[in-house]
């Protein structure tokens, strides 16, 4: 049996209700002192009520905590952060107009003796020593944080809780919106910190980001604790079975795609961030584009779909010249996009299921000032039957469904105004293993259908595994087309970094 000595913190038998609904149920976990620890589990299964419990958002219905080997109450954020306690969320928190040092230092401006004026030199001497600590000496203190990148500004956050002498760092989702090389930085930095004495708390749905830093790894499931191994130890399909519940052989749905003849092409599509691209796409094809964060893939279809101007560029849908200067005019032509930040511009999260699915297809609806409410019904049944959509009713607000099911709203959306070609742009962000696995296999349903998929992913065993072609992006041109029995990650990295 483990030594109590060795953990820095333990929750035992945690158990949270809700009305009608048991997030957690006797869960127990620990994390040890100076390592980080993996929490995975598919949507729902309790991750995110557990860090609220063990934050102090949330008050636990039944179990303890202990923190430094004593029993701790923790009911408030300024209580588990007085414990040592902090979290980078995923979300962040930060005042873009004020200076790094001000955002690490907010509400706790050191003051100058016999004043009552910030001490500046004190501040700035103490952010350049946490700058240093985490490896980003080559950020000054006094730099507006809003001029800082994404990955900039979490370890600024990083900073913040070291400021705050945070000995446990919840990290939840923090890669969710990073870059590759983004990421490797900030798990370096984890790395750093563990080195340090930091206990870390890492919660990813990026299961290679998992294996790469974390020493053990829990995984929960529908609010209960299914186990925890040593990550060595600890093969990847099993810890997809633990996440998922049955075994499953692979990820991916076998790939059995049959491309017919060219029927869509886009000549010289050019916008601010996109140069001269000509692409085209077969009838019956899952067709991907690839390349680095920044490389224009989305700023393509965001031209070609009407969002951004599309400068120059003509495009030919089943031999006809297309005019597209507006979603709008790209709906009529039955193409429609799915875009990556699905919670701000693919959904109306206030919104009723039934509301989102059919919003795109309102004037088939609607006769004089009546609804056809028979026909709305089985428009809606049909497609949430056909997608499995998980949700209470289709009255329910599209904000309280899981990420995955709310890419499934986004997918019946486009899907009941009959689309010949379906743009899916990052269609598996943020969403769990489990609910990846049903995008997959809805994608080659989809295909079934008679629509063409244009798949823009960042995920190289996406593309590699579901494509049939993949045109490869740098610095917003195409640089390579790659036929499916080619690609290979070696490949894929290659041309992205504009190699020939």
């Amino acid at each position: 049996m483990d030594d109590a000595n060795q953990y820095i913190l333990r929750m035992e038998h945690i158990s949270k209700y809700f009305p009608g609904v048991r997030a957690l149920d006797d869960v127990h976990f620990g994390v040890r002192l100076g390592e980080i620890h993996g929490l995975v589990g598919e949507n729902g299964s309790g991750k995110s009520t557990l860090i609220k419990v063990l934050t102090g958002i949330y008050h636990p219905d039944d179990g303890k905590i202990l923190f430094d080997n004593e029993e701790v109450e923790i009911e408030s954020v300024d209580r588990a952060r007085s414990l040592g306690i902090a979290v980078i969320h995923q979300e962040l928190s930060m005042a873009g107009n004020m200076t790094v040092a001000e955002n690490i230092f907010m509400g706790r401006f050191p003051i100058k003796k016999r004043s009552f004026f910030v001490d500046v030199a004190k501040m700035e001497e103490e952010t350049t020593r946490l700058l240093n600590l985490i490896g980003l000496d080559e950020v000054r203190p006094d730099t507006l944080v809003k001029t800082l990148n994404i990955a900039r500004q979490h370890m600024v956050e990083i900073c913040r809780a070291l400021s705050q002498n945070a000995r446990l760092l919840v990290m939840d989702e923090p890669t969710a919106s990073l870059s590759n090389k983004e990421t490797e930085t900030l798990l370096d930095i984890m790395c750093r910190l563990k080195s340090e004495g930091v206990s870390i708390l890492f919660v990813s749905h990026k299961l290679n980001e998992i294996y790469k830093v974390c020493d053990r790894i829990t995984v929960l499931r529908d609010g209960q604790y299914v186990g925890t191994e040593k990550s060595m130890d600890l093969e990847y399909d099993r810890l997809i079975s633990m996440m998922v519940g049955h075994e499953i052989s692979t990820i991916f749905p076998q790939h059995d795609t049959q491309p017919g003849e060219k029927f869509f092409e886009a000549n010289h599509i050019q916008s601010a961030r996109v140069n001269d691209v000509s692409f085209y796409l077969r009838k019956g094809e899952i067709l991907g584009f690839y390349g680095l964060v920044g490389a224009g893939r989305s700023e393509v279809f965001r031209a070609l779909f009407g969002i951004d101007k599309n400068i120059k560029g003509d495009i030919w849908l089943d031999g006809k010249n297309l005019k597209i200067n507006s979603p709008v005019d790209a709906v009529n032509a039955r193409i429609v996009f799915a875009p990556e930040n699905r919670k701000l511009e693919g959904l109306i999260l206030k919104q009723t299921v039934d509301f989102n699915i059919t919003i795109s297809i309102l004037k088939t609806l609607i006769h004089g000032f009546s609804l056809n409410k028979k026909l709305n019904e089985k428009i809606v049944s049909d497609i949430g039957s056909k997608l499995k959509i998980k949700t209470p009713s289709f009255d329910a607000k599209v904000a309280n469904l899981s990420g995955g099911n709310q890419q499934k709203v986004v997918l019946a959306k486009w899907l009941v105004t009959n689309p010949k070609i379906l743009i899916l742009d990052e269609a598996t962000r943020g969403i769990d293993v489990g609910a990846k696995l049903e995008i997959y296999h809805l994608v080659y349903e989809i295909v079934k259908m008679g629509v063409s998929v244009i798949f823009i992913s960042s995920e190289m065993p996406e593309i590699i595994n579901m494509c049939d072609r993949v045109y490869i992006m740098n610095q917003g041109e195409i640089v390579a087309t790659v036929d499916r029995q080619y690609l290979t990650e070696e490949t894929l990295v290659k041309y992205a970094l504009g190699g020939q």
